[in-house]
């Protein structure tokens, strides 16, 4: 469906169930969008199955559109903004919605795509606050979708090879290595 407009309010479903309400009153400032946004991947989150957008390709709202908003409100947009097409407004988020990463199960699988993405300064923002992270909450995320967790890894290693091996020659000094031996250790 690429080229063509979705609905973007079936964008709810990127959240969990008793979250669709705000999803939906956060998904209102959304501006309508020719792309929209891409196609979705489902991931199981304690017996939800969410639909997270690889790409959306709406323009972030105005502060005065987010001041309407409670602050779940907010954070649903956050996280939905890390799957953003500019790799800024992507970064921007990750960090806004790594201060909520402790409070909220479902924001850990917002910010566990990205480290099997290209953008390494992306990764950078979620290795210097993996303390941020919850432990139990990654646990839980990558024991329910395990494929994912491998893909993560695969991702890391490919990217690497493709556009930072010149510069990070031992696979231990480029970040996305760093991060993973990070999230092996809690997962063990």
């Amino acid at each position: 469906m690429k080229g063509e407009s979705k609905d973007k309010y079936a964008l709810v479903t990127a959240f969990p169930h008793e979250l669709q309400r705000d999803a939906c009153e956060s998904l209102d400032v959304l501006q309508e969008s020719h792309l929209g946004y891409s196609d979705c991947e489902a991931f199981r989150l304690s017996g939800d199955v969410l639909s997270i957008p690889y790409r959306i390709y709406y323009d972030e709202p105005d502060h005065s559109q987010l001041s309407s908003l409670t602050c779940e409100q907010r954070v649903i947009l956050y996280a939905l903004y890390t799957r953003h097409h500019n790799g800024y407004v992507r970064e921007s988020h990750v960090t806004t919605l790594l201060t909520y990463a402790h409070e909220h199960l479902w924001v850990t699988s917002y910010l566990m795509l990205p480290i099997g993405e290209y953008v390494k300064e992306i990764v950078e923002v979620i290795y210097h606050n993996r303390f941020s992270l919850n432990g139990d909450f990654i646990r839980t995320f990558f024991r329910e979708n395990p494929r994912l967790y491998r893909t993560v890894q695969s991702r890391v290693a490919s990217y690497w090879n493709c556009y930072y091996r010149r510069k990070y020659p031992e696979k231990q000094h480029y970040v996305g290595f760093q991060l993973l031996e990070y999230l092996n250790s809690l997962l063990q």
